[in-house]
């Protein structure tokens, strides 16, 4: 049309082929593009006073401007279309609120992936810094089959759906199984999916749903979760870095009960062994203790054989706290945690008691999930360095602590070494030692936590924490015996918090167990079987 509009503008007005009439030509081919007359008027008079002229110009800038912006928007969307129709095997991740921005980052720069991201609002203040990483953004309703399609869900390896409203999350996934039943697909579909209430979380995954039909696999992940993995896998790092005995900590206190605080419980029954005496107490102060004291209780109700716990009541004031807790006095090694719902509240309490343990160098742990600015302006202080900030953004929407698939890699190594380590024995349940891939989720969860653990067990022995050399993991004598008591005991402290107790004949149904007893009084073979767990670390470090 332009080179049409040019040649035929250059006919009917001849006299326009001079410089002078050059922008009324360029003014005509734009409101010939836009649906003008070609052959509407004549040329405009010679004596037309420069300013207009100038000012038809300046119009040219701007309508090509706009048309430029026009054609960009409406290209750039079918260039994206074409892009994801070509992507297969990718990630689609639905939302780009902070947490899934911080997510697409997380795969960017872990995994060398740039994934596909839906998102529902159209001007969204995240989209340009989405696709300067080299995402591509597709706007559309994630519940639609259309925008499904359109991000390439068939050809998809995995779909995050990292949202708020768990109602939504639910319509998402059904859609996404009515296409896949529709039209199945050779590429096996991961789907992970974000639901706020932890509990809900391990009952779902424990009923094993599968949708074996149209190719897809579900996961269920929470937030309080990943904040509380990612906090006790810093926990070594901070130890070795400040030079701390890690078996002179004692106590573990909670300031405020939230579900974070909850999740940072359990993981810390889990967790938290590196003492063969189990001399080890936890304490949360808070304002509604019946309550919340009597719903932990209902859900773990063996928790009380891994370590002493306790629910006080809290309304404010730290003089309980101290007397209970004895944070005041000389040597006194906690870890003290700020967990309510509310960041600011967290803050406060930090602050105020900082300033009430002036003298005392135990870490104070503040959660703060969102707003970085007065993090970054705390940790610049140095009176203020005892305050650890936890659980934002950075740290916790990472795309392992999502998917797990670096911590599955190494569990399901420690499975498949232990039905080794099993072969020709009955001294295990078929449930437990069947391939990975048909393991109840609980059974997972119990390779799982050992791997969670690894670290604290290189930190008790001066071993490097980070990517440590196999061929120097070697453990022998007193080490080897003591890192295979707190192994026994770790074992142990999993089984409690799912349920489990001793029993003279093991009964799956039960959950009766009868190696749930004292080191002191276990056989020798069950013994060496946690003996055995540790030496093989140097295997298990070459996964």
């Amino acid at each position: 049309m332009i080179i049409l509009s040019w040649i035929g503008l250059a006919k009917y007005f001849p006299e326009s082929n001079v410089l002078r009439y050059i922008p009324d030509r360029i003014y005509r081919i734009i409101k010939i593009v836009f649906g003008g007359d070609p052959s509407a008027s004549s040329l405009e008079p010679d004596h037309v006073p420069w300013e207009l002229i100038l000012v038809k110009i300046g119009s040219i800038f701007i309508l090509l401007f706009g048309a430029y912006k026009i054609i960009q928007k409406v290209f750039s969307e079918q260039l994206n279309l074409l892009k994801a129709s070509l992507k297969n095997r990718h990630t689609i991740s639905v939302g780009i609120s902070k947490k899934g921005k911080q997510l697409l980052h997380s795969v960017k720069k872990d995994k060398q992936e740039k994934a596909i991201a839906i998102e529902k609002e159209l001007e969204h203040v995240n989209s340009s810094s989405i696709k300067k990483e080299g995402h591509l953004l597709i706007n559309g309703n994630a519940e639609d089959e259309l925008t499904l399609l359109e991000a390439g869900i068939r050809r998809a390896s995995r779909l995050i759906v990292f949202l708020e409203n768990e109602q939504t999350v639910i319509e998402i996934v059904q859609k996404v199984q009515e296409i896949l039943k529709k039209k199945p697909s050779d590429q096996l579909l991961k789907c992970y999916i974000h639901l706020r209430n932890p509990r809900l979380v391990d009952l779902l995954k424990n009923a094993g749903l599968r949708f074996e039909r149209s190719n897809m696999e579900l996961h269920f992940f929470n937030i309080h979760k990943m904040v509380a993995r990612s906090f006790f896998n810093r926990i070594p790092h901070l130890v070795r870095e400040q030079q701390l005995e890690l078996n002179t900590l004692k106590q573990l206190v909670f300031i405020g009960y939230s579900d974070y605080a909850k999740a940072l419980m359990i993981q810390a029954f889990r967790i938290l062994h590196f003492d063969p005496q189990q001399d080890f107490r936890i304490l949360v102060f808070s304002n509604n203790t019946a309550a919340e004291q009597l719903i932990f209780e209902e859900q773990f109700p063996k928790a009380h054989h891994i370590f002493d716990y306790s629910f006080v009541p809290f309304q404010g004031s730290f003089n309980n706290v101290f007397q209970e807790s004895g944070l005041l006095e000389q040597g006194n090694r906690s870890l003290v945690i700020h967990a309510d719902a509310d960041d600011q509240t967290n803050l406060n309490l930090a602050l105020e008691m900082l300033d009430r343990t002036k003298g005392q160098d135990f870490p104070i742990f503040c959660l703060n999930t969102e707003g970085d600015g007065l993090r970054s302006l705390i940790a610049q202080e140095e009176e203020l360095k005892r305050i650890q900030f936890f659980g934002n953004m950075e740290e916790t929407c990472h795309i392992e602590f999502i998917t797990g698939e670096k911590q599955d890699r190494l569990a399901q190594a420690i499975h498949d070494d232990y039905r080794k380590l099993l072969a020709g024995t009955e001294s295990e349940s078929a449930s437990y030692t069947s391939d990975w891939l048909t393991l109840s989720e609980d059974a997972k969860d119990a390779s799982r936590t050992q791997a969670d653990h690894i670290i604290y067990k290189f930190l008790l022995t001066g071993k490097p924490l980070v990517d440590p050399d196999p061929s120097r993991l070697d453990f022998e004598g007193d080490e080897l015996e003591t890192l295979a008591m707190i192994e026994h005991n770790r074992w142990m402290a999993h089984r409690y918090i799912q349920g489990w107790d001793f029993g003279e004949v093991r009964d799956d149904q039960l959950k009766l167990h009868p190696s749930m007893i004292p080191w002191d009084i276990l056989s020798e073979s069950e013994r060496q079987k946690d003996r055995d767990t540790v030496l093989r670390l140097k295997e298990l470090m070459k996964v």
